[in-house]
């Protein structure tokens, strides 16, 4: 029998995109932005840039610098704990996709990143630059077949129930504040293997 197909956001629910951003960010402003000031809530679309504005640091970095450098180079993302033997894990009794809304310019660079890190085996990797109107993450899935999506976030989940694919949101970020009614929540990889015990 054909396994069940699970599509796995990257930023924030495989690689600590966040904490390696803080980090940047304090190295490059001189500033010392802690965990909890990325936790305020807020909207995900610009969620960073009012994090800099708040701490008034907006004029001193931006995404298009760092932009060009995630193009060549993103060996400085660690892993969120628990992401790879999950992967592995889920792996053995679904079929594991990596779905992302990075900028496709970035494709080549996230492929390396996910080699080094140990994907090797994960090669159906799509990328959907939702900010430029291609398919939805919802449409995406939806087309592949896939059963659950996981992803931080909510309006990518809302998209994947809205074309009838099941939804967890990962983790705890400040644009989870909202009511997130209809989805699934997992806040670390191994509630996410419960959540998985006995889907197969």
């Amino acid at each position: 029998m054909a396994k069940k197909k699970i599509a796995i956001d990257i930023d924030d629910v495989i690689a600590d995109s966040t904490e390696s951003l803080r980090i940047v960010t304090n190295e490059r402003t001189g500033s010392n932005i802690s965990k909890e000031h990325f936790k305020i809530p807020g909207d995900y679309w610009g969620y960073y840039e009012r994090v800099w504005q708040i701490h008034g640091i907006d004029k001193d970095i931006s995404f298009e610098d760092l932009d060009d450098e995630m193009i060549e180079d993103q060996s400085h993302i660690p892993l969120l704990p628990g992401a790879s033997f999950a992967l592995m894990e889920l792996s053995k009794s679904f079929e594991v996709y990596l779905l992302t809304s990075r900028n496709k310019a970035w494709e080549n660079a996230t492929r390396q990143w996910l080699d080094d890190n140990g994907f090797k085996d994960f090669k159906e990797l799509h990328f959907t630059e939702s900010y430029k109107k291609s398919k939805s993450k919802g449409e995406i899935c939806s087309g592949l077949g896939i059963s659950w999506l996981i992803d931080d976030n909510p309006e990518h989940c809302q998209s994947a129930v809205s074309h009838g694919v099941e939804a967890i949101l990962f983790g705890e970020y400040g644009w989870h504040y909202k009511s997130t009614e209809g989805l699934d929540r997992c806040k670390s990889w191994p509630e996410v293997l419960e959540y998985f015990n006995g889907k197969e």
